[in-house]
């Protein structure tokens, strides 16, 4: 059986499932992001809540991500009257709720959703959030079965180079 540990940043201490890889040691407070307003704290603490569990909530300077094995969902810096939550799945979803979905070579989808009020943590996003924990577990690696969609509709965001290694008929997934 391979090796599921956890490297940790020598100087953060954030984990990640590879060594090195690319992260803020600028770790900061939850308040930080947060202060002192009641109203953003409540959608937060929903969807921490809507999480299903006990995740690692990595705090940086930009962003707040959350972690079971891997980073699977997060909020941008609050803005002033609502959040910017997003969560990866491993398919796109076409949803009007959605602020935008961007695609990360081979299969990975992040979709952004704005979040203004506590009940816009709702069941759709609840279930959203479910599968993109799964994919934070890494069941997408270890089941067959588990959807995978490498190539992204034309609705999906894509980074120019991977749109050009997709138009030559490269492997995207080997675009820096």
């Amino acid at each position: 059986m391979p090796d599921r540990s956890l490297w940790r940043c020598p100087t953060c201490g954030q984990t990640f499932v590879a060594v090195n890889m690319p992260h803020s040691c600028a770790v900061r407070p939850i308040e930080a992001h947060l202060g002192d307003g009641p109203e953003l704290r409540a959608v937060y603490d929903r969807l921490v809540a809507a999480l299903g569990g006990p995740v690692t909530e990595n705090v940086t300077k930009s962003r707040i991500t959350f972690q079971t094995r891997m980073r699977f969902a997060g909020i941008d810096s609050p803005r002033r009257d609502h959040l910017l939550a997003n969560f990866v799945l491993t398919r796109p979803i076409d949803s009007p709720r959605l602020a935008s979905v961007d695609y990360i070579p081979p299969y990975y989808y992040v979709h952004r959703v704005r979040l203004a009020r506590e009940d816009d943590v709702d069941g759709e996003l609840t279930a959203w959030l479910a599968e993109s924990r799964q994919v934070g577990d890494q069941r997408h690696v270890t089941d067959p079965e588990w959807p995978k969609v490498r190539q992204p509709p034309e609705w999906v965001r894509v980074p120019r180079q991977v749109a050009a290694a997709i138009a030559r008929g490269d492997d995207p997934s080997r675009v820096r």
